[in-house]
């Protein structure tokens, strides 16, 4: 099982340190500090796997013999506070950043502040029989409380709102993230009330995936726009005078402009008009001869194309933002399929 453990660590020290590389040589392309973040958050780990090889070694493993240690209770509730940095700079970068660290992190750190250094005696519990025998204690049901609130803390940031106009996120990728998140905490909690060997290598393989995962999004698939506007142009649309479903349909689309919401969909759309898919998408093709999938893509495809014809020096990723696209992949993907060509050469066409 040490042999298990120190490769696995070995391997994780690599990719912590290979991931904040490159982020880091690419932390100003976003425009806010998410690589930033994240690539000194990747180091930190790194430095955390390194020490835990010679922690295995000399026997002082995370998985101890102990229930609850104040260094496993305390150091992963401010660790896991920093996870909650990378994602608010991607859902809210608008948010003003002291308002919104100050209410969600204070209150923590006085937390561990108070449990590191408050002066407190712990008393070492190394069976349930133990803690039971402890737990009116002080110590205890504080070091008890503290992984309560860091299991729950794990999972508000599925309460962070998502805003599709202010972020440059996929709410999809964001879902898994916080996800990942609550995977991680639990983990954690788990390792502390059982100190199973196969727990903390589940939390270490989860830690690693976890950073590949952010690492690949940010490099390959978000979408990186400017904090500068793109003003909306004047779109031709077909309207049937004679179709008062496709009527209503138009003018849905249009009202708060709905054909660039990226979580668009025909249920969604069908729900909106309180009708069903089997209508709407027949509305669709009596009007357009095309599904909804493709008007959708079409008419966001179409508003990225004229723009780039008007202003051939217009940004591709800002344009493919605003039209509703929040991955590289598929935004690139479906401008292909619609054109023929690739942005790149599309615009080298134009010049």
């Amino acid at each position: 099982m040490i042999y298990i453990t120190t490769i696995l660590l070995v391997l994780m020290t690599a990719t912590f340190i290979t991931c904040g590389v490159l982020l880091w040589r690419r932390r100003t392309e976003t425009g806010d500090y998410s690589r930033t973040i994240q690539a000194l958050f990747s180091w930190v780990s790194a430095f955390f796997t390194f020490t835990f090889i010679f922690r295995t070694w000399a026997g002082t493993a995370p998985a101890d013999a102990t229930l609850f240690e104040p260094e496993h209770t305390f150091v992963p509730l401010l660790c896991q506070m920093t996870f909650f940095f990378y994602p608010l700079e991607v859902i809210r970068p608008t948010m003003s950043r002291a308002k919104l660290y100050g209410l969600l992190f204070v209150p923590l750190l006085l937390l561990v502040i108070i449990g590191m250094c408050g002066g407190i005696q712990y008393t070492s519990l190394y069976t349930y029989s133990d803690l039971w025998q402890h737990i009116g204690e002080f110590n205890v049901w504080f070091r008890l409380l503290t992984l309560l609130i860091m299991l729950l803390y794990a999972f508000s940031l599925l309460l962070v709102p998502y805003d599709w106009r202010r972020s440059s996120g996929d709410r999809g990728f964001i879902l898994c993230y916080a996800i990942g998140f609550c995977l991680l905490g639990v983990l954690h909690f788990s390792i502390q009330l059982t100190h199973a060997h196969w727990l903390v290598l589940a939390h270490q393989l989860v830690w690693m995936l976890f950073f590949v995962a952010v690492t690949h999004y940010e490099l390959n698939e978000r979408l990186l726009v400017p904090n500068a506007a793109v003003e909306p142009h004047e779109d031709e649309i077909s309207h049937a005078e004679t179709d008062q479903l496709w009527r209503l349909i138009t003018l849905s689309l249009e009202a708060g402009d709905q054909w660039r919401r990226p979580e668009l969909s025909l249920t969604s759309l069908a729900d909106l008009l309180e009708s069903n898919r089997t209508y709407i998408g027949e509305a669709f093709k009596r009007n357009t001869g095309m599904t909804f999938v493709e008007y959708i893509t079409q008419r966001r495809i179409g508003y990225v194309v004229k723009a780039m014809k008007e202003d051939p020096e217009a940004n591709i990723q800002e344009l493919f933002n605003y039209v509703g696209y929040r991955q590289r992949s598929t935004a690139w993907r479906n401008f292909q399929k619609i054109t023929g060509l690739t942005p790149t050469e599309f615009v080298e066409g134009l010049k």
